[in-house]
């Protein structure tokens, strides 16, 4: 009876929050716009285009196996020009490069009257009265734009809603002039790095710029002009004759509704194989001719050394050119995801329904009933959307429904919620002192974790160890010992704590942490690489103050030092222990591997070690490979990185000698003589410098292996 008390104010409070749900939903901020993303990814994952390999596009792709075989991008313009006669004489109906040819080819005969080196000119003579679409770049400042369609207007000037540039870099004049299109490469993602909408037309200078796909489409099909339908077009009235956005763009035969921006929301079918066909077999002439005749031919890079990734809905890695196919495809298809005019109106009648169907529920039933409505409620809106997306390609969102039926419940459950607080303020009172504060917050959120046991999950495990503790400890006394120990850990622990890890334990000297558990904890593994950062930077300034006062006090300064192992995997954390006395902790081989790597870090002189999979989550710091080990437990070996800082560590200078330890391992591995010259290179560049003894080890190897020959 308890849940039906004061069922009129709770009515009364739903209605409201119905009424504020709407209100939001018809605001529409930023926040609400990013969980609707979230969600209509989630669709596209579930339900992807199908993708048809009948579809006239196709990619010819910069691959791993074509840089092998020709040889490092950018190849030379007789190449390129080689490629695009053999594209030509196959039937290609547009060949489109995701490529900026701006500059004249480097390292030839210099560029004749009319900027062109002789290899360009080969390029440009391969264009001529071809299809060809070439790349320009649009930037916040530079020249004009180069524009080859015409475009027809009907409505208010599209120049006020799509994306405005200052300026373009473009191809080379002479091969520009030859092109029978040319595309702006731009992409405009979303906060979170996701292509969810790809912009068709861009204002330069006063000119409207088709985008590269667009471009290419319009060439394929021999059109000479873009139709471009805006607000206040005939039959598209806007209320009061407001300016409200682009309408529709006519691409040839096609016909794409786009958003007010003019961007069109691409649904993905991800990458497919049927899709690419590699550089190399087009240039030895092995490639399938028959699926070249009559397609629209997009060429770029998909080596991952090219660096042209993007985030799509469906891949978190995918080549920028594989996103432009996407685009092409879905407007050939007919696909027409949009979001409708009238979603915003229905989505906040909804809302405030969902928040009334929901109180009345909670007031009228019982608790177990009560939850089944609010949940009926929740799938109905879920539901619902996700058939509109599937069955019509329409995007309804079902946030706001969802959000009131969960605040109606919450609002109608406030003894239950009080009761919560209470048990929550009780397992605080009894475990504050004894548990870390994330571990208190999980225990309070859901007291049956108290129970023994524990729980499968991937985290991120560090350990530490203070360098030449025994030596220190001998000459100090235990309460000296004990000081020392706290001025130490007390600030590790505090960047730990800051970063969102879970503290483990203290083992004497070391210490261990992870990540992802109790909580979850997104991007978990850079997490602890940053905590390992701000970890070393502590010990710097520890350092720097101990040196201080050694010398102001005329004794001999012992050196203060960590080294760190962080390695992520799945590991079992819970309640580990006896039933009468348990820690929080986590166990496993995850958890001894971490514990090892630290260990070498003594072996190797690498103050901060990370395992392969760990380097491989934080590709942009600064981390290189060193030496691969099997660790005692585990029968595979283990690929060791240093890490050496962070993103603003990764300059010229770092990514040479990077490359040069990967090359150097690789070659060494495979058993290659003669690398004591690459060994003495490396070790006098500036990041070698941290490293002495990690170079004095691969001399002995090498000198080893060399007696060991003789």
């Amino acid at each position: 009876m308890g849940w039906r008390k004061d069922s009129r104010g709770a009515l009364a409070l739903s209605a409201a929050l119905g009424l504020a749900v709407s209100a939001f939903v018809l605001a529409d901020p930023f926040p609400l716009r990013a969980l609707r993303d979230l969600v209509f990814d989630g669709y596209q994952r579930a339900a992807p285009r199908a993708y048809d390999p009948a579809l006239p596009v196709r990619v010819i792709a910069l691959d791993e196996a074509s840089l092998s075989k020709v040889g490092q991008w950018p190849w030379s313009r007789r190449i390129v020009a080689d490629l695009v006669t053999r594209l030509r004489e196959a039937g290609a109906a547009t060949i489109a490069f995701d490529v900026l040819f701006s500059e004249p080819e480097r390292g030839g005969a210099a560029p004749g009257p009319d900027g062109l080196s002789e290899a360009d000119a080969l390029l440009r003579d391969a264009m001529d009265g071809g299809p060809v679409v070439l790349g320009q770049a649009l930037v916040e400042a530079g020249g004009e734009p180069a524009v080859k369609p015409g475009f027809a207007v009907a409505g208010d000037d599209p120049q006020l809603f799509v994306p405005r540039l200052g300026g373009s870099l473009t191809p080379l004049a002479g091969l520009t002039d030859k092109a029978a299109g040319v595309g702006a490469l731009n992409w405009i993602p979303d906060r979170d790095l996701i292509v969810r909408r790809i912009p068709t037309l861009y204002s330069v200078h006063g000119k409207l710029v088709p985008s590269y796909a667009v471009e290419a489409l319009r060439v394929a099909q021999g059109a000479g002009s873009l139709v471009v339908k805006s607000s206040n077009a005939s039959g598209e009235k806007a209320a009061f004759e407001r300016q409200t956005g682009m309408v529709a763009l006519r691409v040839g035969q096609v016909t794409a509704s786009t958003d007010a921006g003019g961007a069109i929301r691409v649904r993905y079918a991800g990458s497919q194989p049927e899709r690419r066909i590699s550089a190399a077999s087009v240039l030895d002439g092995t490639f399938d001719r028959a699926a070249v005749d009559g397609a629209i031919v997009l060429i770029g890079a998909t080596a991952v050394a090219l660096s042209d990734i993007r985030a799509t809905p469906l891949e978190p890695a995918v080549p920028g050119i594989d996103i432009h196919a996407e685009l092409i495809e879905h407007l050939i298809s007919g696909s027409t995801l949009t979001r409708p005019d009238y979603g915003p109106g229905l989505e906040a009648t909804l809302a405030t329904l969902a928040a009334l169907i929901v109180a009345i529920a909670v007031a009228a039933f019982s608790p177990g009933i009560a939850a089944a409505f609010g949940l009926a409620v929740l799938l109905a809106a879920f539901g619902g959307s996700f058939l509109a997306y599937s069955r019509a390609e329409l995007l309804v969102d079902p946030i706001g429904p969802a959000l009131s039926a969960i605040g109606a419940f919450a609002i109608g459950s406030t003894g239950a919620l009080r009761r919560s607080r209470r048990e929550q303020r009780e397992i605080r009172d009894a475990f504050g002192r004894y548990v870390s504060p994330a571990v208190v917050e999980a225990l309070a959120a859901d007291p049956s974790r108290l129970a023994l046991g524990g729980e499968i999950r991937d985290i991120t495990v560090l350990f530490s160890d203070i360098r030449g503790f025994t030596s220190r400890s001998e000459t100090l006394s235990a309460e000296e010992v004990v000081a020392f120990l706290n001025s130490v850990h007390t600030p590790l622990t505090e960047e730990v704590l800051k970063s969102g890890g879970t503290l483990d334990k203290f083992i004497g000297d070391g210490m261990m942490a992870f990540w992802n558990a109790p909580l979850d904890t997104p991007d978990h593994a850079r997490k602890a690489v940053d905590c390992a950062l701000a970890m070393q930077a502590v010990m710097l300034r520890l350092e720097d103050e101990a040196r201080a006062q050694a010398v102001a006090e005329g004794r001999i300064h012992v050196p203060v030092a960590i080294g760190l192992g962080i390695h992520t995997g799945t590991a079992c954390v819970g309640n580990l222990g006896s039933a009468r006395r348990f820690d929080y902790s986590a166990v496993g081989d995850t958890v001894n591997t971490a514990a090892r790597i630290e260990q070498t870090s003594k072996t190797y002189g690498v103050p901060m070690i990370l395992s392969a999979e760990v380097a491989a989550a934080v590709p942009d710091h600064a981390v290189f490979p060193f030496d691969t080990i099997t660790l005692r437990g585990r029968s595979r070996g283990t690929r060791l990185f240093a890490l050496h800082g962070g993103p603003d560590a990764v300059d010229a200078m770092f990514r040479e000698f990077r490359d040069g330890m990967t090359a150097l391992m690789a070659a060494f591995e495979a058993g290659r003589d003669g690398l004591e010259d690459e060994v003495m290179r490396l070790a006098d560049m500036p990041p070698a410098y941290a490293y002495p003894k990690l170079f004095v080890m691969y001399r002995e190897r090498l000198a080893a292996r060399a007696a060991a020959a003789s």
